[in-house]
């Protein structure tokens, strides 16, 4: 064989080696490894609705309009404990508010949302905070309209709330009475 014959040859060899080498996938194992697999926990935890009744208005009273009050706070606390506003006189004593909470009491931890302050006379008469207590809770919360705040049950038998408030006064109020209008209370169970 010549030489030329001889070069042939190697390049077809080496050309033949080279196309099978290329073509070559190694052999999958098993299918696990060509596809991932994973398991993931699932956990739920069900708890009590909180639920609400027998509630009982919050009562600022009669209040006489002895000076000027514009700018002015008038609170009743949770213990019906009641700070007269400067520029107004009681007349006639007022009373927290309360209710029962008749379930989901073991919830502990809530998430309690006033979400819009009560306003009258065009604004000038507004409640803008309410002021959870007693028995309910383990200490008072206060919630500015259109906030949110935590309060803690007390658990067992105490099941009941008294509801105390703040009256803000803008502007001189317009003589009369004035009611009708309820203020919005959510209470939510947080881990």
């Amino acid at each position: 064989m010549d030489i030329k014959t001889a070069n042939i040859k190697n390049k077809l060899l080496m050309g033949s080696a080279v196309a099978v080498l290329s073509g070559f996938v190694p052999p999958v194992a098993n299918q696990a490894q060509a596809a991932g697999t994973a398991s993931m926990p699932v956990s739920v935890e069900l708890v009590a609705a909180v639920a609400l009744a027998n509630t009982n208005a919050l009562d600022f009273g009669r209040l006489a309009i002895t000076g000027a009050p514009t700018g002015n706070n008038h609170t009743i606390s949770p213990a019906g404990v009641t700070s007269t506003a400067a520029g107004l006189s009681v007349v006639t004593a007022g009373a927290a508010g309360n209710f029962d909470i008749t379930g989901g009491i073991s919830a502990g931890d809530v998430q309690i949302s006033y979400p819009a302050a009560v306003t009258y006379d065009g604004g000038n008469l507004s409640l803008d905070r309410l002021v959870f207590g007693g028995a309910g809770f383990t200490a008072n919360v206060t919630i500015a309209g259109g906030a949110t705040g935590t309060g803690v049950f007390a658990g067992g038998a105490n099941t009941s709330v008294d509801v105390g408030g703040r009256l803000t006064i803008v502007a001189t109020p317009t003589l009369g009475s004035y009611s009708g209008s309820s203020a919005s209370i959510v209470i939510n169970d947080i881990p």
